[in-house]
């Protein structure tokens, strides 16, 4: 599924058909910024419910509730090769190497670098506002994840996690 918002579009991935043409273009790219969204607050035994991905100005998110395998994902995230941009990555790589068991290589954590740096607000919010002049609605940071269909708000959310941690990255380094 595909979603317009005013200045890009976000692809939903629901069906399993979709996952080999989505591994084949992540395992293309350099540089994949990469999110997770879970049902912490809302289940005793919590999951990744969401997967967000954005590269080269397209962005990416994946439905795990509704896919049988995320396994075409492994060698991506595997693969020294490309590096995966995260911010405050550290529970997102958890939970992936609990729910799927993934192995990772090449990881950039923004929230580090800013640690690094000696920023004293190292939120994602905060540093895209202070390099950027850009505001994310962190409306849905404790939303449940595991509730479906998911809405159009949350998959803006999704995206917004991701679509900035490029240039993030490249100016913290």
């Amino acid at each position: 599924m595909r979603i317009r918002f005013e200045d890009y579009e976000v692809e939903l991935i629901e069906q399993d058909s979709d996952l080999p043409e989505i591994a084949s273009w992540l395992g293309s790219c350099k540089r994949i910024a990469v999110d997770t969204e879970s049902n912490s607050l809302y289940a005793y035994f919590e999951k990744v419910c969401l997967v967000q991905f954005s590269a080269g100005g397209r962005h990416v998110l994946l439905d795990p509730i509704l896919l049988e395998s995320l396994e075409p994902l492994r060698q991506v995230f595997a693969d020294p090769a490309i590096e995966k941009i995260f911010h405050a990555g550290e529970y997102d790589i958890l939970s992936m190497k609990r729910d799927f068991n993934f192995d990772f290589a090449n990881i950039f954590d923004t929230m580090i670098a800013a640690k690094i740096l000696g920023r004293k607000e190292i939120g994602l919010c905060t540093l895209l506002e202070s390099e950027f002049g850009i505001t994310l609605n962190k409306k849905y940071q404790k939303a449940n994840w595991g509730k479906r269909p998911i809405n159009e708000e949350m998959i803006r959310y999704g995206a917004g996690d991701t679509m900035y941690l490029h240039r993030l990255r490249d100016r913290l380094s």
